[in-house]
């Protein structure tokens, strides 16, 4: 079954709250979009459904009151994508979809940081960093 598939399926259990199904569709999704990804870095799609698969665990994670293992999901996307915002590597195309893809990747991170408790140091930092990636959209355009 492919990743499209396969994330369907996880979102149908998602809905009925079968969540120990949601999660095995989930990762098997995940775990081949990342076997894609680590051969063919150059895919814009790959990248968003990636990131897609991220949050979908991660809010799978939050409903089922798994915390830490919601916010490594929602960590997880937000790292790749400034990583391929500045792989040099990669091409100007896809890292400018991972560029403009940060805030996108942050702000479930800033959500969720202001549900759960979490250091002020940390809600600090998440907020000026949200703040540069704002300026810096801006600037873009």
């Amino acid at each position: 079954m492919n990743w499209q598939n396969l994330l369907k399926k996880g979102n149908n259990h998602f809905d009925e709250q079968q969540w120990t199904k949601a999660e095995l569709y989930y990762k098997s999704a995940f775990s081949q979009l990342e076997g894609l990804w680590s051969k063919d870095e150059a895919s814009e799609s790959l990248l968003m459904a990636w990131i897609c698969t991220c949050h979908n665990l991660g809010t799978l994670f939050e409903s089922t009151g798994e915390y830490e293992r919601s916010i490594g999901y929602f960590v997880k996307a937000y790292q790749e994508t400034r990583q391929t915002s500045q792989n040099e590597q990669a091409s100007q195309s896809l890292r400018n979809l991972a560029f403009g893809a940060l805030s996108m990747t942050l702000n479930p991170i800033l959500i969720f940081a202001k549900k759960y408790p979490t250091c002020e140091h940390c809600i600090v930092e998440l907020q000026r960093l949200k703040q540069t990636l704002d300026y810096d959209t801006n600037v873009i355009h």
